[in-house]
């Protein structure tokens, strides 16, 4: 289950406690996947890599080159002077452009009327703690395929999905393993790797990882175990038995009596 102080441990301090509520709140209210370990592992190596472990709810503005090229861009639906800076990336998952506030808006507005604000009308209220980890859930659920790589522990094209490419792989990777450890309570990779039967080097490789993987999806609430259908054992093919020595003896003094009575 996730909570504040399951953050505190990935992150390894206490900072930034307001915004580690919000996306408690946030996840924990939308539930669905985000209920399943093998899911929120993958998704909080993400968060924990884009935001920094949650030191930035906004786009940290020069503007680079990069941004400086939001401005005018019909994919980003930025059409109004200004549309670059102010659709700024914000969120632990960063929403960017006008259209893409605009989706985010709608889509929440599907599941929540009542509440949901206009994020392109008031594109600040992405930064807040009341609406914190929007822009998370509004991106995994409407990326074709995240979700189903997040089942498939497959953290490089979750990272392709999120990322566009791998930057940072390396620090996404180190996330999962520090996020996966938490919530499967082992201190270390050694402590999991020992108890898991695995080569005890303190490396966290491909098979320490998919083990990693197997443990959090074994603790999934997807398909409880008592739901699984009972599937009996096929059965043994029958075996003539087999004739004793004794009874071939048997069999063969009596077919050479047979044969003299003749």
């Amino acid at each position: 289950m996730l909570t504040v102080d399951l953050l505190d441990t990935i992150t390894g301090n206490t900072a930034m406690r307001d915004r580690k509520a919000a996306l408690v709140k946030r996840l924990a209210g939308f539930g669905g996947p985000f209920d399943e370990p093998a899911v929120l592992a993958q998704v909080l190596a993400q968060v924990m890599h884009e935001s920094g472990a949650f030191r930035y709810v906004r786009e940290v503005w020069g503007p680079t080159k990069a941004q400086a090229g939001y401005e005018g861009r019909a994919d980003l639906g930025n059409t109004q002077p200004g549309d670059g800076k102010r659709f700024m990336g914000r969120d632990l998952i960063q929403c960017t452009g006008r259209a893409n506030y605009r989706e985010l808006t709608a889509w929440w507005r599907g599941r929540a009327p009542g509440e949901t604000p206009d994020f392109e009308s008031t594109p600040e209220v992405l930064e807040k703690p009341e609406w914190l980890g929007a822009a998370v859930v509004w991106y995994c659920m409407t990326r074709k395929d995240l979700i189903r790589y997040c089942r498939e522990g497959n953290i490089e094209m979750v990272t392709r999905k999120v990322n566009g490419g791998l930057n940072g792989y390396a620090d996404r990777l180190g996330w999962y393993d520090k996020t996966a450890l938490a919530m499967l309570s082992y201190a270390s990779v050694r402590d999991f790797q020992q108890a898991h039967g695995l080569a005890v080097d303190g490396v966290s490789g491909p098979k320490t990882r998919a083990a990693m993987h197997a443990a959090l999806l074994a603790r999934s609430p997807m398909v409880p175990a008592a739901a699984l259908p009972k599937i009996p054992a096929p059965a043994k093919p029958a075996v003539a038995p087999k004739e004793s020595i004794l009874a071939m003896i048997v069999r063969a003094l009596l077919a050479i009596l047979k044969g003299k009575s003749k």
